[in-house]
């Protein structure tokens, strides 16, 4: 933890360079120190700190009209423009030697996700990505749908694992025996209320198995339920002899996303399970991501153009780890593209030349 105050001013500069641009976190973190090295010998020379405030402010004024004057427009339509500005952001980094992969995925992505007429921001938030321990990072792809690399479809009892024009539930509730809301035990004295209680539960299960048919949904798509399982291997048994595929643990924080990928409305209790508020993908299918391995994947959305994921892939967690933050630094840099649609030249020529106009305008 930083404790003295203009280090834990700088450590905020870096971090918000980071949410902002997404890059640039160690050049800023420098001029920060330079600007405080000279701030601190003007007063020593005796300049009040409120004139050496207003002096930065100027300077800035003046040398944000200098970048003006000096940077070119972007069309978003120039795709290779977009790329070669990724490929920059990409040099300094370990995975640098992919960014003829990585830089086009970044922009392919952006552009998916917006409108090259209107638009004047980005939404990261509408692009997923995923990452799969296994493979290189050359086997790393563009989804236009979903991409589940942790999630397999269940194979109990022979579940399907490929559903073509598939109508999805997007559940929020188990399908499992209830469970009281109070720690309890309960003590069967016999066989035959042992029986009874089996029995009970296989109608309640079949109750919501029915009203799940009469929907019509093809695919359930369940959230991990903390307080019991999502789903037990009765309910599992009788959802794959209506061939009806099953992917469970979905992660609270993925469902909305999901939500505006597939066009479905997350369902909390079986009686608002109505074909309204299913989605719809041209196809959901189970595939193999090398070895015993699998990742789902849905393809063929009715959203095109709203959302879209990206799958990583990495030969060890550090190497997928190095591609995901060099990855987001290349959507943040094509993101600050479609913002200010204007770029500059590299090379500190800009730096040079902000310097050359400050020192002329001092005078």
């Amino acid at each position: 933890e930083v404790i003295h105050p203009t280090a834990r001013m700088l450590v905020e500069i870096s971090k918000a360079q980071d949410i902002e641009a997404g890059d640039g976190t160690t050049s800023v973190v420098v001029m920060a120190g330079a600007l405080l090295k000279a701030t601190t010998e003007l007063m020593q020379k005796g300049l009040h700190p409120t004139a050496i405030s207003d002096g930065f402010q100027v300077a800035h004024g003046k040398a944000m009209e200098v970048i003006d004057d000096i940077s070119k427009p972007v069309d978003l339509n120039d795709r290779d423009s977009l790329i070669q500005n990724a490929i920059t952001s990409l040099s300094s980094k370990v995975v640098s030697h992919h960014s003829d992969l990585l830089a086009p995925m970044a922009v392919d992505a952006v552009l998916k996700v917006i409108d090259k007429e209107t638009a004047i921001n980005v939404d990261l938030r509408n692009i997923h990505v995923s990452k799969k321990l296994g493979g290189t990072i050359d086997e790393s792809e563009l989804v236009d749908g979903l991409c589940f690399v942790d999630k397999k479809a269940s194979h109990l009892a022979g579940g399907p694992t490929r559903i073509e024009n598939a109508k999805i539930g997007l559940i929020q509730f188990p399908i499992s025996a209830p469970k009281s809301d109070m720690e309890s035990n309960v003590v069967v004295g016999n066989d035959a209320a042992m029986d009874r209680i089996i029995k009970e539960e296989r109608q309640y299960i079949l109750g919501i198995i029915k009203k799940i048919i009469a929907s019509g949904a093809n695919v359930l798509l369940l959230q991990k339920s903390v307080l019991r399982e999502a789903i037990n291997d009765l309910a599992l048994h009788f959802l794959a002899k209506k061939k009806i595929m099953v992917i469970k643990d979905i992660e609270r924080d993925q469902i909305d996303f999901i939500s505006k990928t597939i066009n479905a409305t997350p369902v909390a209790h079986i009686d608002q399970l109505k074909p309204d508020k299913l989605g719809s993908a041209g196809l959901v299918e189970e595939v193999s991501a090398g070895g015993s391995a699998k990742i789902v994947k849905v393809t063929g959305c009715p959203n095109q153009g709203k959302t879209v994921s990206i799958l990583l892939r990495g030969s060890n967690q550090l190497v997928l780890d190095e591609a995901d933050r060099s990855l987001h630094d290349a959507l943040c840099v094509v993101r600050a593209l479609v913002k200010k649609q204007s770029l500059v030249y590299g090379g500190a020529c800009v730096e040079m030349e902000v310097a050359h106009q400050l020192q002329q305008y001092s005078r």
